[in-house]
C-alpha cells in the first residue's frame, strides 16, 4: 500500500507541476551589459514570455564579444548577443557553425561623445583615447568609419581602448580615463546634460547597421530545435509587447536598467521606432551587408565576400513566427 500511495503521489506531481525544470530547458544566454539596449531579455524573464515556452534563463554578462562567441562554441552558453563581423571572419577561418538567428539590436542610438574640449569630430586628431566594448566589435568598425569620413583615421590619429558596454566607458569618460567613447541612448543623454559634447549621433549617418544579433550554435541548435523555437517565440512576443505596450514598458524599464526614469521614454521611444528592437524579431540583412562592406574594406575579409545569408539562419524564428 505504501508503495502505491508513493506512486499516486509521484503521479500527481505531473498533473499539478507539468513544467518542472528539466536539465535541457535551463538555458543561459549571454549580453555585454545590463544596459538598456539589452533591457528586452530582463523584460522576456520578468513578464513570464520565458516560462511560457517552459524554459529558465541565466543570463549571463560577458564583457567581450570575442568571449561571448567562444562560449558559444564551447556550448557554456546557448545563446548570445555577437556582431555580424566576427561570425565573417570565422566564416573565411572554417568555423560555420555559429549563426545569428534573431536581431538584437538592428541599428543603434550611439553617439559619439566626447570630453567638452573636443567641438567636432575632427578634433580627436593626435593621439586622443577612444573606449570601446570590444576593438574588434561592430560599433567600433562603426565608430571607425565615421572618424574616416571625417579625416581622422585610426590607427594614426587615435588608439581604441576595449573597456565594455556602454556603462564603463561613460565612467571611463568621466574620469578622463579616455577621450570619447560611443555611447547608446540614454547614457548619451545623460552625459550631454553633464557637459560633454555630442560630436555625431551614429544612429542617423549609418541607419542600416546590424549591431549585434542573437547567435547559436547550429550543430547545439540543430539538436535542440524545439528549444530555439521556443526561445525565439519568447522574444518575438517580448519585442510585440516593448512595442505595443508603452505604458508599462516605460514604468517597468526603469526597475531593470537602474537608470532615472525621466530618460527611459525617450529611449523607448528610439528603439522602437527606428526598429532597433525588431518588431518581429528578424535580423536586418541589409544592416549585415554594411558590416561586412567595412570589414572588407579593412582587409579583414578575402573575396569571394560572405553573404549576410551565409551567416543568417533564419528557420527557427520562420517556425516561431507560424
Amino acid at each position: 500500500m505504501r508503495h502505491i500511495q508513493l506512486g499516486l503521489f509521484a503521479l500527481s506531481l505531473v498533473f499539478v507541476c507539468p513544467q518542472l525544470i528539466r536539465a535541457d530547458d535551463v538555458i543561459r544566454i549571454g549580453i555585454i551589459a545590463a544596459t538598456f539596449g539589452y533591457a528586452p531579455v530582463y523584460v522576456a524573464k520578468e513578464k513570464g514570455f520565458f516560462k511560457r515556452e517552459g524554459l529558465y534563463p541565466e543570463i549571463v554578462i560577458i564583457s567581450r564579444n570575442e568571449q561571448i562567441v567562444q562560449a558559444l562554441i564551447s556550448d557554456s552558453l546557448q545563446f548570445g548577443n555577437v556582431p555580424p563581423n566576427l561570425l565573417a571572419v570565422l566564416l573565411q577561418q572554417g568555423n560555420r557553425d555559429i549563426k545569428l538567428i534573431a536581431g538584437s539590436f538592428n541599428g543603434t542610438t550611439y553617439s559619439l561623445i566626447a570630453l567638452p574640449k573636443y567641438k567636432k569630430m575632427e578634433d580627436l586628431k593626435g593621439g586622443t583615447k577612444l573606449a570601446m566594448s570590444g576593438i574588434t566589435s561592430a560599433a567600433a568598425l562603426m565608430m571607425k568609419q565615421m572618424l574616416k569620413e571625417r579625416g581622422v583615421l585610426y590607427p594614426r590619429d587615435y588608439s581604441l581602448l576595449s573597456i565594455g558596454g556602454s556603462t564603463p566607458q561613460f565612467t571611463a569618460l568621466q574620469s578622463g580615463q579616455v577621450d570619447a567613447a560611443l555611447l547608446a541612448q540614454p547614457l548619451s543623454i545623460m552625459a550631454v546634460e553633464q557637459g560633454l559634447s555630442n560630436l555625431g549621433d551614429a544612429y542617423k549617418l549609418m541607419p542600416d547597421y546590424q549591431l549585434s544579433a542573437i547567435g547559436a550554435r547550429e550543430g547545439w541548435a540543430q539538436k535542440n530545435r524545439s528549444i530555439v523555437v521556443r526561445y525565439s517565440k519568447a522574444l518575438v512576443s517580448t519585442y510585440r509587447w516593448l512595442h505595443d505596450n508603452r505604458e508599462e514598458a516605460i514604468k517597468i524599464l526603469p526597475g531593470i536598467t537602474k537608470l532615472d526614469p525621466k530618460y527611459i521614454a525617450k529611449s523607448w521611444e528610439t528603439y522602437t521606432q527606428t526598429q532597433i528592437w525588431p518588431r518581429n524579431g528578424e535580423v536586418n540583412l541589409k544592416g549585415v551587408q554594411t558590416v561586412l562592406n567595412l570589414i572588407a574594406e579593412e582587409g579583414a575579409l578575402k573575396k569571394p565576400l560572405p553573404k549576410p545569408e551565409d551567416i543568417v539562419d533564419s528557420s527557427y524564428l520562420e517556425e516561431a513566427r507560424k
